[in-house]
């Protein structure tokens, strides 16, 4: 993994960071001081420190959008004299100002972070409920002695939390905490094995005992000594399912070009990811056709990871979508992983290494962006989350009477099987999630296709010690709403496992100065996605359907009619040969500490090592594979991050 560019260790990126003492002494800057040396040194415009009594705030600056250049935080309110770290972006700012009336006219130049404050004067707590954007957000109330800690939906920006009963510690990277706070090191084994299990469920467990995440849609107070913890995202969403399939196109289309909007708002040029692929084919080509049309101010570039010669190398459709709006992309090619790189990232962040094929998409693209002086990279990132479809709508029918509808559907979707057999499918999917609990688990949590028992590669001994299956089952959605489908698109925002996949992603394209930006992630989109009707996301057997009409005549049709998906899995079966090379599987830690059959890791590989031998020809290996990365890169954590 490459090293970026820093400005020096006394500069981060895009982070808060704080403590509070509730056991009577005032803050001082030698804490805080010890918090700021232990963060992980990014770039790129300066630190801020504030204490007064017993609560301290830094906030490490980075500013993506035009209001955040020059900001100068903490935020401190005139009026209540509240003091807030903001970390993020807001993407309703003409709404909220609005809301602020004859105050927001003022505010119109503001910071996000200004315009949250001043609703928190306004609102209390339930001030968050009104922000759409991306932030994790600090306010501390001194005449309350009172902390509030929020998240946004989704939580891409990340928030970790430790309390010993005396001081109260909060940061946006475990590092801060651990290292800043001198936290003893002990293992979070349960969490642990979520994450060997390749089933990582906990809404708030870390990897270290005593270090907790803030889930996402999430708040959390501090008051009188006593932690707090409550889920302020909880809808309602609007059913939508009614709507004619023109209606649901014209009402993605407004939302859709809404999110690109609020995302192209940028205080230096930025640059969207282009692989090829439907999603992020979209972004490029609605936001270009946004800019030709006067709505958004500038141009977006568009940057590709191209592998020649490889199976998953997408140049031709890229290319078309170049040739469609008469572009030229910035190109960058594949990078190789390092174990000797991987295991620096480890123990200078403590964070979990990079995925091979995720560095092999993002290294290039996060250097190249770096060097051209862009902070915003907009991806296609939550296409498939959204927009795929399943048949989880189809229970929601037959429980609402609504047969007709069912049986249009299940034609629909099997139009090239006989009648019998698209009958048969109707029953089975529309009615026996009512009827048989099993059925119905599996579509509201996948995970537990393993049921009550370990799956083959863990130790089962220590999967029963560890409360495995309990804490798989003890998985649920932190709100009640109405209907199997909502239920199951939930999940989306409740995603436990960005904290392990996504997170490491965010930590890394940060540390070159980089935002990630995800359109079809935008909450007001997503929220309209919640109620849409489950007929027009996957129908005719395809997928993504209401995309592929809204972007009739934005994308290329090779690509609106793509129906193949490139597998970055070549470089991956490379990287972990050479870790096993270098480690075998029977000495990895993980299994020398009884937690994984170092065997049947090995094992699990040879098979995509065979298909590699033989020219990554024919198909994929169909069979479990992703354990045998989550071994190894807890092995390299466990070796770089926690020393053990």
């Amino acid at each position: 993994m490459p090293k970026p560019r820093q400005a020096g260790l006394e500069t981060k990126l895009g982070a808060i960071a704080g403590a509070v003492h509730v056991d009577g002494r005032d803050m001082t800057e030698a804490l805080l001081a010890s918090i700021l040396r232990a963060a992980v040194p990014r770039g790129f415009d300066g630190v801020k420190q504030w204490h007064d009594g017993a609560a301290g705030l830094i906030r490490f600056a980075h500013a993506t959008t035009p209001e955040a250049v020059g900001e100068v935080q903490p935020f401190i309110s005139a009026r209540s004299g509240a003091v807030m770290a903001f970390d993020g972006r807001l993407d309703n700012r003409a709404d909220l100002i609005a809301q602020l009336g004859a105050q927001g006219e003022a505010l119109k130049a503001a910071p996000d972070g200004a315009i949250a404050l001043a609703l928190f004067d306004r609102r209390g707590d339930d001030y968050v409920a009104s922000l759409v954007g991306d932030f994790a957000i600090a306010v501390w109330q001194p005449r309350d002695r009172r902390l509030l800690l929020v998240r946004s939906p989704y939580g891409w920006r990340p928030l970790v939390w430790t309390f010993d009963g005396t001081t109260f510690g909060f940061a946006t990277e475990p590092r801060s905490l651990v290292v800043g706070l001198g936290m003893e090191r002990k293992l979070n084994e349960p969490a642990i094995g979520e994450f060997l299990s390749a089933r990582f469920v906990s809404q708030t467990d870390t990897f270290w005992q005593g270090l907790n995440r803030l889930p996402q849609g999430s708040a959390l107070a501090l008051e009188k000594g006593r932690v707090r913890q409550w889920h302020w995202h909880v809808g309602p969403f609007e059913d939508q399912s009614r709507l004619s399939e023109a209606d649901h196109v014209a009402r993605f289309q407004e939302l859709f070009d809404q999110a690109l909007i609020a995302t192209t708002r940028s205080a230096t040029p930025l640059s969207s990811q282009l692989s090829g692929g439907l999603d992020s084919s979209s972004v490029v080509c609605r936001a270009t056709e946004l800019h030709r049309a006067g709505r958004i101010g500038r141009q977006i570039g568009a940057i590709t990871a191209r592998f020649p010669g490889e199976p998953h190398d997408e140049t031709e459709w890229s290319s078309a979508v170049e040739t469609h709006l008469g572009i030229t992309a910035k190109v960058v090619g594949a990078h190789p992983f390092s174990a000797d790189a991987a295991a620096q990232w480890c123990a200078e962040t403590l964070q979990l290494p990079l995925r091979p094929n995720v560095l092999d998409t993002m290294a290039g693209v996060c250097a190249r962006q770096q060097a051209d002086g862009e902070r915003v990279l907009l991806t296609g990132e939550g296409g498939d989350d959204w927009l795929a479809g399943s048949l989880a709508h189809w229970p929601d029918l037959a429980r609402t009477g609504r047969w007709g509808d069912l049986v249009r559907a299940g034609f629909e979707q099997f139009p090239d099987k006989p009648a019998y057999v698209s009958a048969r499918r109707i029953l089975y999917h529309g009615f026996g999630p009512l009827f048989r609990p099993r059925h119905r688990e599996r579509l509201l949590r996948p995970h537990l296709d393993f049921a009550t028992q370990a799956p083959p590669w863990l130790n089962a001994d220590w999967a029963e010690r560890i409360g495995l299956t309990e804490r798989w089952y003890a998985d649920a959605l932190p709100v009640d709403l109405p209907g199997i489908a909502q239920k199951q698109r939930y999940g989306v925002f409740a995603l436990a496992r960005r904290h392990v996949n996504v997170e490491p992603a965010m930590a890394y394209s940060a540390s070159f100065g980089i935002e990630q930006r995800h359109p079809f992630h935008d909450q007001r989109l997503a929220s309209f996605m919640m109620g849409a009707s489950g007929s027009v996301l996957n129908r005719y057997g395809q997928k993504k359907y209401l995309l592929r009409q809204a972007m009739k005549g934005t994308l290329p049709e090779k690509v609106r009619t793509r129906k193949t998906k490139a597998a970055f899995v070549a470089h991956t079966v490379d990287a972990i040969s050479d870790l096993l090379h270098r480690r075998p599987a029977e000495q990895l830690l993980c299994a020398q500490l009884g937690w994984v059959d170092g065997a049947k890791i090995g094992e699990m590989h040879a098979a995509f090592q065979r298909w590699r031998d033989q020219g990554s020809t024919g198909p994929i290996p169909d069979q479990p594979w992703g354990p045998v990365w989550f071994t190894l890169a807890m092995d390299m954590w466990l070796e770089n991050a926690f020393k053990i």
